[in-house]
């Protein structure tokens, strides 16, 4: 089940290994959400997620694993644990409309235990070499204003021309390639 295109050693020394997200990996990404912090799934996904059903998480991970390459991408990060199975600890995702658009929406999560340790900094820099690869020239997100992490880490990743607009408690950024 590997596949790992690289091996990243965060800052305290943990390697973590990269691969695509590929069909079948939703019990993957289903166990990663699981153990996010109520506040990670706060800030990722914008909303409180204590209520949704089990079934509504199954569903948008067999989504968002079955992937159109032409369109979307998506990063794992992947270490192997006491119990010997993979765990996903950090996934970066870009998705454009159409083939021909050059701007993507991204979105990274890492889990609690590996924040702060350079994986979100390194998974978006190696999905933007990607998405040049496919064409791709800006990066969009909507991220909630009071993510103070992320705001951080776009400003220490000393991004140019970054453009930003904050409307109903969420900043729109636009990241040139």
């Amino acid at each position: 089940m590997s596949n790992y295109f690289e091996t990243y050693t965060n800052r305290t020394g943990q390697e973590v290994k990269l691969r695509f997200v590929k069909k079948g990996d939703a019990a993957l990404l289903v166990e990663m959400f699981h153990r996010l912090s109520p506040e990670t799934k706060r800030l990722r996904f914008h909303l409180y997620t204590a209520k949704i059903p089990e079934e509504r998480v199954w569903q948008e991970a067999e989504r968002l694993s079955d992937l159109n390459p032409q369109l979307q991408m998506a990063i794992v990060g992947i270490v192997q644990e006491g119990d010997g199975r993979e765990h996903a600890v950090g996934v970066a995702r870009f998705m454009r409309a159409a083939v021909v658009d050059i701007e993507a929406e991204v979105a990274v999560v890492v889990r609690d235990d590996f924040q702060r340790k350079g994986l979100g900094k390194y998974l978006l820099l190696t999905l933007a070499d990607k998405a040049r690869d496919l064409g791709i020239a800006y990066f969009t997100a909507w991220v909630v204003s009071d993510n103070i992490r992320l705001m951080k880490l776009i400003k220490d990743m000393e991004l140019k021309n970054v453009q930003s607009e904050t409307r109903h408690g969420q900043t729109k950024i636009r990241v040139p390639l």
